[in-house]
């Protein structure tokens, strides 16, 4: 492995260690703007050589690791009130995280494979393949969703209404494609990518504007009172 290929994997452990300050309690969902369009650009520029499957999944793996092993924290912390569980608490910090960014490498070994020839068609096509792995990450074994994206939007309860009509991973597959749309306009500034950064964020403030909405008509609901009491 030479100088620069371990740049590019120290970078992408700090792009996903970033990514998880958007997660509660910090919530600061603006920094996926920066992560998710560095990541799907630092794709595009891997995907135009030549290189390996094996370095091409570790490129997502390596992103996924820096994200979970930043946000999986709680775990090894549980396991610390009892100590019959303590030995665990190594397995838990790097095994866990390991296993999940599995789907991350996933991601980026089918985005670099397929190489989509336009720079709309490659943010699609990121985007679908992102968010079909995060629901598959998210059912398989225990059903458990572990940290999807659309966490980080936890605290925007307005934006989040619009899950009521598409579900939580179709807002989830929304969110992937709003947080890198931003390098579109990057790589290539023309009408198309001007045109569909301007889609997401019309669709955003739709959205935004349904949340308000369905709050108020939900204050407007006239309360039920029960007589029973539940033991």
């Amino acid at each position: 492995l030479n100088i620069k290929l371990y740049k590019d994997f120290l970078f992408l452990i700090i792009l996903g260690m970033l990514t998880s300050l958007s997660l509660p309690p910090l919530n600061y969902f603006f920094i996926n703007f920066l992560t998710f369009s560095l990541f799907f650009s630092f794709l595009i520029h891997k995907s135009n050589g030549n290189i390996s499957t094996k370095i091409s999944f570790f490129y997502g793996w390596l992103f996924g690791f820096g994200y979970f092993i930043t946000n999986l924290y709680w775990i090894s912390l549980s396991l610390t009130h009892d100590p019959n569980f303590r030995f665990l608490i190594p397995l838990s910090i790097i095994l866990i995280p390991s296993f999940l960014s599995i789907f991350y490498g996933i991601v980026s070994l089918s985005f670099i494979i397929l190489k989509p020839k336009s720079i709309i068609s490659s943010l699609l096509v990121f985007s679908l393949i992102f968010g079909i792995l995060e629901l598959i990450r998210g059912i398989i074994f225990t059903g458990f969703p572990w940290n999807l994206i659309i966490y980080s939007l936890s605290n925007q309860l307005e934006v989040l209404s619009i899950t009521s009509i598409i579900g939580t991973y179709g807002f989830n597959l929304f969110c992937i494609s709003l947080f890198t749309s931003p390098a579109i306009l990057i790589l290539k500034f023309d009408k198309k990518s001007l045109g569909v950064f301007l889609l997401f964020l019309v669709l955003t403030i739709s959205f935004y504007i349904y949340g308000i909405y369905y709050e108020e008509k939900f204050k407007k609901i006239n309360p039920e009172s029960f007589d029973y009491k539940i033991r």
